[in-house]
């Protein structure tokens, strides 16, 4: 090993001991300098994340209050219906399977429970019940009638924000009515085990009839909750 020695501003000359370790090469006397190493490692994880469903706008971003607004309708002794869009532009359905699901899936629409109706401040109605195609009475002690059928084969489906992903072995479910304890949950879209397993699709223009039974209440606060959701199958 060597001390090396300098001169400060002309005073005595004071050793310094090297941090580095010198050692000779040999040969032509060539210096080698061991430093600790230069090199950082650098590590980053990225997860796959997991398979959901949401209301997104233009630039993909979640909409806090979806809503879809059925055209106004006036009183009427007889059973009549209305007919409104699930899926704007603005408010696309939307699902993202980040590489989390390896298979086949589903994106289902169903009201938080069976038994959920068309609430108001006048008489509710329900959403499920198939008698006389919810013209007439329904089960429910608190509410008449009513049904509503979903049509999502007439919307159009598309591929979302990813680049590199196709809508192969992704479509559009059929059109589907509820009936309490019976069909509770509506297929929006499917995908089979061979559809990509990265990607993100969305759907709009889905097609909602409710069917309002004769004579009911005036009222301009009818609202039901229904909630998308994305699973496995």
């Amino acid at each position: 090993m060597h001390t090396l020695f300098c001169k400060v501003r002309g005073k005595l000359s004071i050793p310094i001991a090297l941090v580095a370790i010198l050692f000779l090469t040999g040969g032509l006397g060539g210096v080698t300098y061991v430093l600790a190493s230069s090199t950082s490692s650098f590590t980053q994880i990225i997860t796959a994340g997991i398979l959901a469903a949401d209301i997104v706008d233009n630039n993909w971003a979640s909409v806090v209050s979806p809503s879809v607004t059925f055209p106004s309708k006036s009183f009427s002794f007889a059973c009549q219906a209305s007919t409104g869009e699930f899926g704007s532009w603005s408010q696309r359905i939307y699902v993202r399977n980040p590489g989390a699901v390896a298979g086949a899936w589903t994106l289902t629409m169903a009201a938080p429970l069976s038994t959920s109706v068309w609430t108001s401040a006048g008489t509710p109605f329900d959403y499920n019940d198939p008698t006389s195609s919810g013209c007439s009475d329904g089960a429910d002690a608190d509410a008449v009638g009513g049904q509503m059928t979903v049509n999502p084969s007439g919307g159009v489906l598309g591929v979302g924000a990813c680049a590199t992903c196709s809508a192969t072995d992704v479509s559009k479910g059929a059109s589907s009515t509820y009936s309490e304890g019976v069909t509770n949950t509506v297929t929006l879209i499917s995908a089979l085990d061979t559809a990509d397993v990265i990607g993100d699709w969305y759907l709009t223009g889905v097609s909602v009839m409710q069917t309002i039974p004769g004579e009911q209440a005036v009222a301009a606060d009818y609202a039901i909750s229904m909630m998308i959701t994305a699973t496995a199958s």
